[in-house]
């Protein structure tokens, strides 16, 4: 939840739209290797690229991930320089197959940007993917921004945990030993 907050703070999605998405592409996403962190940052890159909604962009990667995993279009994308599987033989992540696509994708020609493109998201998809390919290609783009803020958010996270432990701590320590003082002058008033 921190994470999502720190994203819908910096950047233009809300964490409504943040959870819409992720409810609608949760599962394919795990099975697509997508970690929590890429997918918000997935979401916020197009969410402020093409002010649609958490829904239709959700729905936009459950289609995109499903894709990514067919072996025809993964075909397709090794053809032009993107590896789909690491050298055990395992699917890669689709973040990261996007985003090594987003880095060749200037490098293609016309023939090979429409036509990956459209295996890729398929015809519903294609203006989806093109805003995050053109997104993740630039850069200072939005979803490496984004990113980082989500990735640095689990540490600020921590560390304020950790303060308020030794803040806690610490006025427990003091709290006891006030009873201690108490006691020990309430002893003496008796005595």
């Amino acid at each position: 939840i921190d994470k999502m907050a720190a994203v819908d703070i910096k950047f233009a999605v809300s964490s409504e739209d943040l959870i819409n998405a992720l409810e609608r592409t949760g599962a394919v996403a795990i099975d697509a290797g997508v970690e929590i962190d890429n997918l918000m940052a997935l979401v916020a890159s197009l969410q402020q690229t093409t002010a649609r909604g958490g829904a239709v962009i959700g729905n936009a990667f459950k289609t995109i991930f499903t894709r990514l995993q067919r072996s025809n279009i993964r075909e397709s994308l090794e053809e032009i320089g993107v590896a789909t599987t690491n050298m055990d033989g395992s699917f890669r992540s689709s973040a990261s197959v996007l985003r090594d696509y987003a880095g060749i994708y200037g490098s293609l020609s016309d023939a090979q940007k429409a036509y990956t493109s459209e295996q890729v998201a398929g015809v519903r998809q294609v203006n989806i993917l093109k805003s995050l390919i053109g997104d993740m290609g630039n850069e200072y783009s939005i979803f490496n921004r984004a990113l980082g803020t989500a990735n640095g958010t689990t540490d600020e996270a921590t560390k304020r945990n950790d303060q308020l432990n030794k803040t806690m701590a610490a006025l427990a320590s003091q709290t006891a030993l006030s009873v201690q003082q108490l006691a020990a002058a309430m002893g003496e008033l008796t005595t």
